[in-house]
């Protein structure tokens, strides 16, 4: 007798209403209250639409994300969602790991106003989350940089365009991301992303390597090459294909083992490119890898002259990416009064203006400084990000936003002039929605068990990075007090300046020559940091 496999919740619920289906019903909940929301719709349709309830969920509250393909803004539209943040979500604004832009405290009862604005100004939320193609990432300095290979923005913007919508695309197993690179730091980590496509320069062109099932999230894989080399007329198309892939052939019984990295894991890169190829219809052409730069800091922060003679473009950054409505709206005013209303958001949660004139620079860099967006900041505030944590995200054990902004000042005032790049997560949980795994130093929420109950604390991963040599974070058995991650990094930074071998050695290099065994001894001098005992956490 055969075993029937019992579908799970998510595939029902897609497989009776596709996600994209639901707009109406948004527009009946707004008339009708939180309350008159189904079951259905709240925790898995209104995904489609980038709404996530947010803790706590009885207060009937939104989390809201809104795509920006390539992190590119106009100052309107800049300004547009700096005013929606303050009327409709209490001034929160996130700037995210995939370029865009996250509300909070948002009632579906504004949900179609904010809509019909996103829509005035050509932005939207269709896909920012669920399981589809989320936001297209690509180099916030596309068509700026004067050594970049390829401008990649019009490219991201044919893949976010072909796929926005799009319901041959919008019941996929899990959620599909894709990132394009076409600078010569390779900046938007295609190591990680579904689809990672790398320029580089051959006799006949410019040229994609393609890489195919990277992901993060509680079990990590990087993405594998497939060999070939695609033109830029051909990234769609293969795009295309290998979406439908994934959407044929992932795991829709465990959503734990739904994404594409899982599926690739299972056929190989040789399997995969020979699929992709059948549906093509012709063999794509073999290539070599290209040369991809060890990633020390991608941040693109501070005043940098553009391709054109006479501008520079001037990155901020922002405390683990918060941005409030209010500073949106400054930021947009800023833009239109001294550059070309260009604006930028980066893969590290920071902003860039665009077009400034030289002569406006130091105008415009004081006007940044002013609402708190420095130009010039600590390598300890451009180098730490943070996800939403557990002031609004269900899903986090600890509080991340305020954590790092106290560990960014603390290291400021503790280590001032401290100038080896530096890259710290602080994350809430191991969705890894802050990379934990590919930074220096990674925080990863957690709880120490005490006499008195659980504290937050975090786990430690040590020595991640994207580039030359890429490698995950090596996992630490130790857990750190959540109040006490800031004294733990400022032991590591301050063993680095005492044993590293020479002033070249980089605060990467000096991780990388640790054994695991060693790393675990590295900050843990006089500290209330957690070990493990039989499996439980107790302090000492």
């Amino acid at each position: 007798m055969a075993v029937v496999k019992k579908e799970n919740k998510v595939e029902r619920v897609k497989r009776e209403r596709d996600g994209l289906d639901s707009l109406e019903s948004i527009i009946a909940y707004a008339r009708e209250g939180f309350q008159s929301i189904s079951e259905d719709d709240l925790t898995v349709r209104l995904r489609w639409y980038g709404l996530y309830t947010q803790r706590p969920e009885t207060d009937g509250y939104f989390m809201l994300r809104v795509k920006v393909p390539n992190g590119t803004l106009s100052s309107l539209q800049l300004e547009t969602l700096g005013r929606l943040s303050v009327r409709y979500a209490k001034s929160t604004g996130d700037v995210t790991t995939r370029q865009g832009i996250q509300f909070h405290n948002i009632r579906i009862e504004d949900v179609p106003s904010i809509f019909a604005e996103l829509n005035n100004v050509g932005l939207s939320t269709t896909g920012a989350c669920g399981d589809i193609t989320r936001n297209v990432t690509g180099c916030p300095l596309a068509g700026i940089d004067g050594a970049e290979l390829i401008n990649a923005e019009p490219i991201v913007e044919k893949i976010h365009n072909h796929f926005l919508g799009n319901h041959e695309f919008s019941n996929l197993p899990r959620k599909f991301k894709i990132t394009v690179s076409g600078c010569s730091l390779y900046c938007t980590g295609h190591e990680i992303n579904d689809i990672g496509l790398v320029a580089l320069r051959r006799p006949e062109g410019v040229v994609f390597d393609l890489w195919v099932g990277g992901g993060l999230g509680a079990k990590e894989r990087f993405g594998e090459r497939l060999g070939v080399h695609i033109s830029p007329e051909q990234v769609v198309e293969v795009a295309h294909h290998i979406c439908g892939i994934f959407r044929d052939n992932g795991n829709r019984d465990s959503r734990a083992l739904a994404r594409l990295k899982f599926l690739m894991a299972d056929w190989g890169a040789e399997r995969f490119r020979d699929e992709l190829e059948r549906r093509l219809g012709y063999q794509l052409t073999r290539g070599e890898a290209p040369k991809v730069p060890f990633s020390t800091n991608r941040a693109h922060i501070g005043i940098h002259p553009q391709n054109e003679p006479g501008l520079v473009y001037i990155g901020a950054s922002t405390t683990g990416g918060l941005l409030s409505g209010e500073q949106m709206i400054e930021i947009a005013k800023i833009a239109r009064e001294q550059g070309g209303s260009r604006i930028r958001l980066t893969p590290t949660q920071n902003v860039i203006l665009l077009d400034v004139p030289e002569q406006s620079a130091e105008i415009a860099a004081r006007r940044l400084e002013e609402i708190k967006l420095p130009v010039r900041p600590s390598t300890f505030r451009t180098g730490t990000i943070a996800c939403t944590g557990n002031q609004f995200c269900k899903l986090a054990l600890t509080e991340t936003k305020d954590r790092a902004a106290d560990l960014i000042e603390h290291l400021e005032t503790s280590l001032r002039g401290f100038d080896s790049p530096f890259r710290i997560s602080v994350t809430g949980c191991p969705n890894s929605c802050a990379h934990y795994q590919i930074c220096d130093i990674g925080f990863v929420g957690d709880f120490i068990n005490t006499p008195e109950g659980k504290v937050e604390a975090f786990r430690v991963y040590l020595g991640g990075h994207l580039g030359d040599g890429y490698a995950f974070g090596k996992k630490l058995k130790r857990k750190i007090l959540a109040g006490e991650i800031k004294l733990y990094v400022e032991r590591l930074a301050r063993e680095f300046l005492e044993k590293r071998r020479s002033e070249a050695e980089t605060f990467q290099d000096y991780l990388a020559r640790h054994t695991i065994e060693e790393l675990e001894t590295l900050g843990a001098e006089n500290s209330t940091a957690a070990a493990i005992n039989g499996g439980e956490a107790g302090l000492i």
